[in-house]
């Protein structure tokens, strides 16, 4: 907890902008349980939402991310694929790409990660790990506590259809050394069509994981996300229909005044 507060101190002087937008990570209020699917129906409401681009065509997805000060944590949805599968290594998959220096660059450098999760089957999902050498990508020991589940939601996304491909990441916040940080994802289905396809922030899916500079950026918060409460809710109400009758009575007096002229 203390180096990770530490962290978010570091002075922006070492920090690379990347190209893409920056969207914040707020403060987890809700558990969550990596099993491929909104758990409850309140497991992600504490999140943004960005919607992902789609390689071709129509389809729509959509990912967000929070964080507990000790996991960092993300959700991705496809809307457009209904159905889980690998049919002879060809799977459904996801890819979180980060770059935890903020240090950018053309090719990945030796603090950027590359998580590769792909579906296996109802009970396992299967998991590839990378970091950058400077000038390309080359395979990486398993990082501690990493975790991805590749599965179905069953109704409690407040996204239809039901049930629609989910893929939900927990990656130690330990391996992000500052507060903002570059990142970028993928999922898909590499046994369909491009339709199925969808990557964040774009503008091309097929070279971004090469080229970190192009990348989005995601900025933590230690405070949670905020909310329009119910009492300013009613207070707004309450502010607006005095308003609408203040002019209301108005608009009566000065019609009487001009019939009584």
């Amino acid at each position: 907890m203390t180096a990770f507060l530490i962290v978010l101190t570091i002075s922006p002087a070492i920090v690379a902008g990347h190209l893409g937008p920056t969207i914040v990570c707020y403060t987890a209020t809700q558990p969550v349980t990596i099993d491929g699917k909104w758990t409850s129906k309140s497991e992600w409401n504490d999140t943004g939402e960005t919607q992902l681009l789609v390689a071709d065509g129509n389809g729509v997805g959509y990912f967000r991310v929070k964080q507990d000060r000790t996991w960092l944590y993300v959700l991705a949805e496809s809307l457009i694929d209904t159905s889980a599968e690998n049919n002879a290594g060809k799977a459904d998959y996801a890819q979180v790409l980060l770059d935890t220096l903020h240090d950018g660059g053309n090719a990945p450098m030796v603090d950027d990660y590359f998580f590769a999760p792909w579906y296996e089957n109802t009970s396992y999902t299967g998991m590839h790990t990378e970091k950058g050498t400077g000038t390309g990508w080359q395979s990486a020991d398993p990082v501690e506590g990493m975790q991805a589940k590749i599965g179905l939601d069953t109704g409690n996304s407040p996204h239809q259809p039901h049930p629609h491909v989910t893929v939900e990441f927990r990656i130690p916040l330990s391996i992000i050394r500052i507060g903002t940080f570059g990142f970028f994802i993928r999922m898909g289905d590499s046994s369909n069509v491009l339709t199925m396809h969808f990557y964040w922030p774009g503008p091309t899916m097929a070279d971004q994981s090469i080229d970190p500079s192009s990348w989005g950026n995601v900025s933590i918060s230690l405070g949670t996300i905020p909310e329009f409460s119910n009492t300013l809710l009613v207070v707004a109400l309450v502010i607006l229909s005095a308003l609408a009758v203040f002019r209301f009575g108005k608009r009566r007096s000065r019609l009487f005044r001009e019939q009584g002229s």
